[in-house]
C-alpha cells in the first residue's frame, strides 16, 4: 500500500469541469489495490459521502432525487448536489408531459459508475436499465432491441450485448406470433447470466405479468358496477368472448354483445380487437376470484327506449328478415329491435313452411300487431299490409256455382282447395265421391286442378264448403233427363201369338170370336 499522504478533501470544485481521467479529478494517485477497491463508486461517493457503507452501489434500488441541468442529444445530465453529475438515458422520456426539461426535478436509481466519463448511470424510478456486463443480474429490468429470430426463441441486443429470449417468454399470450417482434424495443426481465460464456437469459413475459399484476392492482381498487371501460378481446368462445379491461378479465357473454340476435360470438368481436363494455357485475367467487360480468350492448343506447313512441300497434312499415324458424320469422324493424312474424301472419293463404314464402335478407310490408314492452316483443303481420282476399267471396262464390280451383293440401277429413290467393275452401272426405273413400288421397292429390261446386259460405269464419259428389250426381241426374225419350217403348208391328193384343181387345176378345 502506498504510504504517500494525501489531501483530505477533493481537489475538484464545482466549476471545474469533469475530467476523463478519475485519478485526476481526485487529485491523487491510486493504488491498484485501492483502484479495485473503489471500482464501483464514483467521485460523488467518494467526496460526499461519509459512511462508505451508504453509497450507491450498482443494481441498488434506492430512489435519489436529482435535478436536470443540461438535455444533449440522447443524454440527459442530472446534478446530484454541487460537487457531482450523473447521467439518465433520455429514451426513458416519454415526451409531451414527460420531455426532460432544465431545472426539473425527477426520481432516479443509481444504475452503474462509467470510469471512461467519470459519471453515474442513472435510471428512471422503474424504468428499464441499459445493460452492462457490470450491472447485469436476475431481476434486472433491461432495455433492448429484438434484431433476429432463431430456433426455439429471439435475439435481444442489449447495446452491444447479446441475450436470448426464449418463445415462451416472449408474451403473455401463447398464440402471440414473436415474430412480429423482431426490430422493436422492449423491455424484458434478466433471467440468468453467464459471465464467462457471455450468454444472457431474458425474459419479456417476466415485465408483462408485472405490468398486469400492478395494473390490476391499481384496477381493483378503481372497478366499480356500471363503468365503462375499454377492453381488449383476449380470447372467444361458444358462449361469449374474454376482454382483458386493464389487467383482469371479464366475460362478454353473446347474450350482452348486441341488442339484435347474436348467433356466433365471433360474428360480432375477435381476438385482439378493442372495444368499450360496461361492467355489470362483479362478484367473488370461489378461492378470492373475482368474477366480472361485461356488456357491449349496454355501453350503446338501449334502441327499445322509445319503440312505444316510434312504433305504436297498428304503424306499417317495411322490414327486413334476419332469421327463419318453424313458428315463423323475426325480422328487423329497426337497428337493435326485432319482432315475430307468425306463420299464420305470413299469408291469407295457407303457409306450410315459412321457408316456402321468405328468405333470409329479404325486405316485407308488414304492420305491428301487439307491442309488449315489458317483455321487449312486437309482432308483425304480412297478410294485414295486403287487401284482404275475402272481400266479396259470398258474391263471387255463390251456393252452387260450379268452379276451378287447385288442391293445396290434402288431411285424413278431407282436402283443401284453393279457389283464388288467399282464399281456399274445403272438400269433405265424404264429398269426395259418391262412392266410399278411404282417404282422400285416393281420389285428389296436392297441386291437382279440380272442377268442384260450392254447397255454402261462412263469411264470419272464412270458411267455404265444396263438392265433388254433388257435382257428379247432378250430372249423372241431367244426363238420365236428356236420355229418357229415347228409352220408351216402341210399338209392334205383328200381333202375338196366342196372347194379348192391344189391337184385337186382348186374349179374352179372341177367345169370344
Amino acid at each position: 500500500m502506498n504510504d504517500t499522504p494525501r489531501p483530505t478533501e477533493s481537489a475538484t470544485s464545482a466549476d471545474t469541469p469533469l475530467s476523463p481521467d478519475p485519478d485526476a479529478s481526485l487529485g491523487f494517485a491510486l493504488t491498484p489495490e485501492e483502484e479495485e477497491a473503489l471500482a464501483g463508486m464514483s467521485m460523488f461517493d467518494v467526496t460526499d459521502t461519509a459512511d462508505p457503507s451508504s453509497a450507491p452501489t450498482e443494481g441498488a434500488e434506492t430512489v435519489i432525487r436529482v435535478k436536470i441541468v443540461k438535455v444533449h442529444r440522447d443524454d440527459v445530465f442530472v446534478e446530484l448536489g454541487a460537487k457531482a453529475e450523473g447521467v439518465v438515458p433520455r429514451v426513458q422520456f416519454k415526451g409531451g408531459e414527460d420531455e426532460p426539461v432544465e431545472g426539473r426535478i425527477i426520481d432516479v436509481v443509481f444504475d452503474r459508475y462509467d470510469r471512461e466519463s467519470n459519471l453515474q448511470i442513472f435510471s428512471r424510478e422503474g424504468a428499464a436499465r441499459i445493460a452492462s456486463w457490470e450491472s447485469l443480474k436476475p431481476g434486472l429490468v433491461v432495455e433492448g432491441r429484438v434484431s433476429g429470430m432463431n430456433k426455439g426463441g429471439l435475439e435481444v441486443d442489449m447495446k452491444g450485448i447479446r441475450g436470448f429470449m426464449p418463445a415462451s417468454h416472449c408474451d403473455v399470450d401463447r398464440t402471440f406470433d414473436i415474430s412480429n417482434l423482431i426490430g422493436d424495443v422492449v423491455r424484458c426481465q434478466v433471467l440468468e447470466v453467464d459471465r464467462r460464456d457471455k450468454n444472457v437469459l431474458v425474459s419479456r413475459r417476466k415485465v408483462q405479468e408485472a405490468e398486469f399484476m400492478e395494473a390490476r392492482k391499481q384496477l381493483l381498487t378503481e372497478l366499480a358496477e356500471g363503468q365503462l371501460r375499454q377492453g381488449v378481446v383476449r380470447n372467444v368462445t361458444d358462449y361469449g368472448a374474454f376482454v382483458d379491461i386493464g389487467g383482469v378479465d371479464g366475460l362478454l357473454h353473446v347474450s350482452d354483445m348486441s341488442w339484435s340476435q347474436v348467433d356466433k360470438p365471433s360474428d360480432m368481436v375477435h381476438v385482439g380487437q378493442r372495444v368499450d363494455v360496461k361492467v355489470l357485475k362483479i362478484k367473488q367467487g370461489e378461492e378470492g376470484k373475482l368474477r366480472i360480468s361485461l356488456g357491449l350492448k349496454q355501453a350503446t343506447p338501449d334502441p327499445w327506449a322509445n319503440v312505444e313512441r316510434d312504433f305504436p300497434v297498428g304503424t306499417s312499415l317495411k322490414a327486413r328478415v334476419v332469421r327463419l324458424t318453424d313458428f315463423g320469422a323475426f325480422a328487423e324493424v329497426t337497428q337493435g329491435v326485432e319482432a315475430l312474424i307468425p306463420i299464420s301472419e305470413m299469408s291469407w293463404g295457407r303457409i306450410n313452411r315459412p321457408k316456402d314464402l321468405l328468405s333470409v335478407g329479404e325486405m316485407v310490408d308488414v304492420v305491428i300487431i301487439r307491442l309488449e314492452l315489458d317483455k321487449r316483443r312486437m309482432a308483425l303481420s304480412m297478410k294485414q299490409a295486403a287487401p284482404d282476399p275475402w272481400e266479396g267471396v259470398d258474391a263471387d262464390f255463390p251456393a252452387e256455382a260450379v268452379v276451378t280451383g287447385r288442391v293445396t293440401k290434402t288431411a285424413d277429413f278431407g282436402a283443401f282447395v284453393e279457389l283464388r290467393p288467399g282464399v281456399e275452401g274445403l272438400i269433405h272426405i265424404s264429398e269426395l265421391s259418391d262412392s266410399h273413400v278411404r282417404r282422400p288421397t285416393d281420389v285428389v292429390q296436392a297441386g291437382q286442378d279440380v272442377q268442384v261446386k260450392v254447397l255454402g259460405v261462412d263469411m264470419e269464419h272464412r270458411r267455404i264448403s265444396l263438392s265433388i259428389k254433388a257435382l257428379t250426381a247432378s250430372a249423372v241426374a241431367e244426363a238420365l233427363a236428356e236420355t229418357a225419350p229415347a228409352k220408351q217403348t216402341k210399338k209392334r208391328k205383328k200381333p202375338l201369338r196366342g196372347g194379348y193384343s192391344t189391337e184385337g181387345g186382348g186374349l179374352f176378345d179372341g177367345l169370344l170370336r
